[in-house]
């Protein structure tokens, strides 16, 4: 009857450490897509302030800075480098929130399968147990 319990008593501490371990995961996950946005937003403060000094650049040589092909030219390269640049960050934090969502979802799938060998060897120790009291009569 021991052998029973210690394999149920088992199978759900090892459970219990597995939905931990999703849990941290899961955790993670939330982490590196807010980590992500705020790369995305320091991102585009960076463009801005660029953006900014450049045109304070311009006017003070003179430059009217509604009207100049250059700094629109410019203005435009600015922001498709930043534009690239926030695909690129959000690409990185998706992925790695992907990666960290899959190993949750492996972990919650272990702890399920911890769950179900720990009937199976309950399951034997009492068809054990049964054999052997069988034998004494």
């Amino acid at each position: 009857m021991g052998d029973v319990l210690a394999s149920l008593s088992g199978a759900q501490m090892e459970k219990n450490a597995y939905k931990l371990e999703a849990q941290s995961y899961e955790e993670q996950a939330a982490m590196a897509k807010i980590e992500a946005d705020q790369k995305m937003v320091q991102r585009d403060l960076q463009l801005r302030r660029q953006l900014a000094s450049l045109g304070a650049s311009m006017a003070a040589q003179g430059v009217a800075i509604g009207t100049s092909g250059s700094m629109s030219a410019l203005d435009y390269g600015e922001k498709q480098l930043a534009k690239a640049d926030m695909k690129s960050i959000k690409l990185m934090g998706l992925g790695r929130r992907r990666q960290l969502l899959t190993s949750a979802a492996s972990s919650k799938t272990k702890g399920r399968a911890a769950v179900i060998r720990g009937y199976g060897q309950a399951y034997s120790a009492t068809i054990g147990n049964i054999e052997a009291g069988m034998k004494f009569f």
